[in-house]
């Protein structure tokens, strides 16, 4: 009797060990990085640099207001308004990983004074939090952050739109 209880144990905590418990449909792993909205605005500088403002929500829906400058005081009408779309599912990625990568819980940009440049501004509401982010020499290590959004900011797949949307500042 002895022979055959220890194989049968064995097998019992084999099949038990092998089985593992299927998450629910809409659980979410714990150490998911959840977006709900990224916001970004490039004021405009003493000259010819463009000014952007850009909202992307949970729904991956863009909204851009972008002036671009063919002088330092004529507008670029045929780059400039305000646009919107969706992220692909690529971009979207892409600004998930850079925002992982930008270690937002202790990124931080030092003020820059009074200066002439174009001065940044991101706000990233994500897993709960809000990160608020400002300055006019944003830090080397948000770069990859600042050019992707940048790039969303001047897609050619965004739509020419006359909805007007309010940004957070």
């Amino acid at each position: 009797m002895k022979n055959l209880t220890f194989p049968a144990v064995l097998m019992a905590m084999v099949i038990l060990f092998s089985c593992k418990t299927q998450p629910a449909a809409n659980s979410k792993p714990v150490d998911e990085f959840q977006v709900t909205k990224v916001i970004y605005h490039l004021g405009r500088c003493n000259g010819m640099c463009p000014s952007i403002d850009l909202e992307i929500d949970s729904a991956r829906a863009v909204y851009v207001n972008r002036e671009f400058y063919k002088t330092k005081s004529e507008v670029d009408s045929a780059n400039s308004g305000r646009f919107k779309g969706t992220l692909t599912i690529e971009q979207d990625k892409n600004l998930i990983a850079v925002l992982k990568k930008s270690n937002l819980d202790s990124l931080e940009f030092a003020p820059a004074g009074i200066s002439d440049v174009s001065e940044t501004t991101i706000i990233v509401y994500y897993n709960g939090k809000r990160k608020y982010l400002k300055s006019a020499r944003p830090p080397a290590v948000a770069n990859d952050l600042i050019t992707l959004l940048k790039s969303i900011a001047n897609d050619k797949v965004l739509v020419r739109t006359t909805e007007t949307k309010e940004i957070e500042n």
